[in-house]
């Protein structure tokens, strides 16, 4: 298929995932149209054994709202001549992908494992007879688990089980041709008529709330949000973020930033939540593609760090600029936040100013460190026990705060004033053109396709919208009457996609390629603007601007 698919669902029910190795992540380069938008997500990655992709299925579900998925993986296992692969291996990784996605309702399609010709020097050595050993345990077991078995040996294979010539051009992997037959395979099983989501069982309110908590609590991800000092959690140095390694500091650079700048460096820093880390690769991310259009423009000697920081919030980023930015002489900073402050106290750490899930942290420190209760020591604290020592402390903490109350919606925008207060004063202490960014929304959207509209509950996106329309006008304010004038920007960009008409959300705040580069575009503009008011206020520059003054 080669229309993209913005306006109309291509599946009714919901988006689908593509979650693999190598295989979906050729496939997604071949035809980036058919997953450009929201329906269809292609998340391969290369090389990474089926193991590695059980690690992220969880918060890949999550970050994509998917209601189904399609899991092909395996292959890289198989092929990969520095791996010992075993069936039982294989198959345990993906039986426990299958029970995850039954707890969570996802309507799952799981495909056979690809044939290769034995013959081709890519199997050479390689134990490809456990390509039809785990296909035909997937044939007679992924229905146990409520899955949906898809078998491309009749499409892709010889009579004698091999990988068809005219599908590849060297035995191994898919060509053009071999795609396509994938694609269409896949998309006849997928886009039958009447497929529903699966819905849970009736539950009690309680139960609902459990379960959405259990839901939510299965996204602890320490790969992208590892402890760190002063800023509550960043990146687990040399963890995978959608196959790009962290840096030794956690943050998604090619290399680590250095303290002393190189001579010739015009050196800005990106700091802000997972909408600066999104893109799938360094040069795809806002920070990668800002660098791009500004050496584009003329300013070879740019150089853009990323320090984004999955589910940070403002506070956070204004302690990272603080305690560890200032310190690498930037020449321009840039902050983007504003929707992790709204809605992550509406689902995780309920408390105003309060970092995502500060909370369990501190529950979990109280019950195996409280000096004062020997059975602390004793406590063969289970999974189901955990859960539901921190669920409670959940909903303690939701009846202290007033959570969803009119005073507990307006504390968590007073957090966030007080974060930008500093973020402004920090900017004229040290002198740094710091540009404070209102991120975009879907809110903002007027013309929103079928796929945007059931992004989220109406009750939800009413209090967004009414949190929103509060930081808009303080970041209007904040603009306007701003105290350090000279060295700090407040840009509100919540509604740059309001008169776009193509499908551009994933979710509330996260956006596909196309809406990237728009943003990326006006944010480089920004920063040359801050660039160029931060020259002209050198002593240099003051001098030469006397002395035209003097000659006039």
């Amino acid at each position: 298929m080669s229309k993209p698919m913005q306006d109309k669902p291509l599946f009714p029910f919901g988006p689908i995932l593509f979650l693999g190795d190598s295989v979906t992540a050729g496939w997604t380069v071949r035809n980036p149209p058919l997953f450009s938008g929201p329906q269809a997500v292609g998340r391969g990655i290369a090389g990474q054994s089926v193991r590695d992709t059980a690690r992220r299925l969880r918060s890949e579900i999550a970050l994509y709202g998917a209601k189904g998925l399609h899991l092909l993986c395996g292959r890289d296992d198989i092929l990969d001549g520095a791996r010992t692969p075993t069936l039982d291996g294989i198959v345990g990784d993906i039986a426990a992908m299958l029970r995850d996605t039954s707890d969570l309702y996802v309507r799952t399609w799981v495909g056979s494992i690809l044939p290769v010709d034995p013959a081709a020097p890519g199997a050479a050595g390689r134990p490809v007879a456990l390509i039809g050993a785990v296909n035909a345990w997937l044939r007679d077991h992924v229905q146990e688990y409520g899955a949906h078995f898809i078998d491309y040996d009749p499409v892709l294979a010889t009579w004698a089980g091999a990988l068809r010539p005219d599908y590849s051009d060297d035995g191994i992997g898919l060509n053009t041709a071999g795609l396509a037959a994938l694609e269409a395979a896949t998309l006849a099983v997928l886009t039958v008529p009447d497929l529903e989501p699966i819905w849970p069982p009736p539950e009690s309110a309680d139960a609902v709330r459990r379960r959405k908590f259990l839901h939510h609590f299965g996204y602890l991800d320490s790969n992208t949000r590892y402890p760190s000092p002063f800023i509550q959690f960043a990146g687990k140095p040399g963890a995978s973020h959608y196959g790009v390694p962290f840096d030794a500091d956690g943050f998604l650079n090619a290399v680590p930033i250095v303290e002393r700048k190189p001579d010739g460096e015009t050196r800005i820093l990106v700091v802000g939540d997972s909408t600066t880390i999104d893109g799938g690769d360094i040069a795809n991310t806002l920070p990668g593609r800002i660098e791009r259009i500004l050496r584009a423009g003329g300013l070879d000697s740019a150089k853009v760090y990323n320090f984004g920081v999955m589910s940070s919030c403002l506070t956070q980023m204004t302690h990272l600029i603080w305690s560890r930015l200032v310190t690498y002489s930037p020449d321009a900073i840039l902050v983007l936040s504003g929707s992790t402050d709204l809605f992550q106290p509406w689902t995780y750490d309920p408390r105003p100013g309060h970092p995502y899930n500060a909370f369990i942290t501190q529950r979990l420190y109280d019950h195996f460190f409280d000096t004062h209760d020997p059975r602390a020591r004793e406590d063969g604290l289970s999974y189901e026990a955990l859960i539901t020592l921190i669920y409670e402390e959940l909903k303690r903490l939701r009846a202290e705060v007033g959570w969803q109350s009119p005073g507990w919606e307006d504390a968590i925008v007073h957090h966030y004033e007080l974060a930008a207060h500093r973020l402004t004063k920090l900017s004229h202490d040290h002198g740094v053109p710091i540009v404070s960014v209102l991120q975009p929304t879907i809110l903002r959207k007027r013309h929103l396709t079928e796929v945007e509209r059931g992004v989220a509950s109406g009750a939800f996106l009413a209090y967004l919208d009414r949190q929103y329309a509060k930081l808009e006008a303080f970041t209007a304010q904040l603009a306007a009457r701003r105290p350090y004038r000279r060295t700090f920007t407040a840009l509100d960009l919540s509604g740059i996609f309001r008169d776009r008409e193509e499908g551009t959300f994933y979710d509330i705040v996260h956006y596909d390629d196309p809406a990237r580069e728009i943003v990326a575009t006006r944010l480089a503009a920004e920063i040359r603007g801050a660039l160029d008011r931060a020259r002209a206020r050198t002593p240099l520059a003051r001098v030469r601007h006397l002395l035209a003054g003097r000659r006039r």
